[in-house]
């Protein structure tokens, strides 16, 4: 046993490289947004992207986990922005999951509460149609792979199901769903949006950054 020491430390000596950090998304567009943040902080090795599906899942996964006794301090649970936006939607949630009135159970909806964490969507508005909007919303380049991506999304008028605003570019496209997802979160990462779009996420992971990276001894 070592007090305080790093992941990095335990691969080279066991050949195995732990992930302390567990991000929980909604989908594969939340996953690559979270993975393309992890990458800038430089610690995707140390991050666990995993998905509890429908929005309303956040709660009973989170639930289940905090009864269960796990530690959920290096954890947090992401929501898309589109629903349960406040902290009054996301706190009435949570007393449905985790029910009593008694100091422990309302000690484990407070602390439930600081590892529910949204992306900052504009109100009334859905994922797909908003990082559609700032797609479209691009110029043209020397660029000519980000040039398709911004031409054929332009194509995209109307649709029956907000999923497709990115599903029919990705279709389009015809090329691996996780290659073109990350492709299309570097064009909104270039963005001003960006850094409002995903500031609680990164917030919350550069917090960690110190828990994962080994520091330069002083001389």
């Amino acid at each position: 046993c070592f007090d305080e020491t790093k992941p990095d430390a335990i691969n080279r000596l066991t050949g195995k490289q732990p992930r302390l950090i567990e991000v929980f998304v909604e989908d594969d567009l939340a996953m690559a947004i979270i993975k393309k943040i992890a990458g800038q902080l430089r610690i995707s090795k140390h991050v666990s992207v995993q998905r509890f599906g429908a929005a309303i899942n956040c709660f009973t996964v989170l639930a289940g986990l905090c009864l269960r006794g796990e530690n959920c301090e290096n954890s947090i649970f992401v929501l898309d922005g589109d629903v349960y936006r406040t902290q009054e939607e996301q706190e009435k949630r949570l007393e449905a999951v985790l029910t009593g009135n008694d100091e422990h159970a309302k000690s484990l909806r407070e602390s439930s509460l600081t590892k529910i964490k949204c992306l900052n969507l504009t109100e009334n508005t859905e994922p797909e149609k908003y990082i559609h909007s700032i797609i479209i919303a691009l110029e043209d380049t020397d660029d000519n792979e980000r040039n398709e991506i911004i031409e054929v999304a332009k194509q995209i008028v109307a649709v029956d199901n907000s999923h497709k605003f990115v599903d029919d570019i990705i279709q389009s496209l015809d090329l691996n769903r996780d290659v073109r997802l990350s492709k299309i979160v570097d064009l909104i990462r270039s963005t001003q949006e960006w850094v409002n779009y995903v500031s609680n996420v990164n917030d919350w992971l550069t917090s960690k950054k110190e828990l994962v990276q080994e520091t330069t001894p002083q001389e």
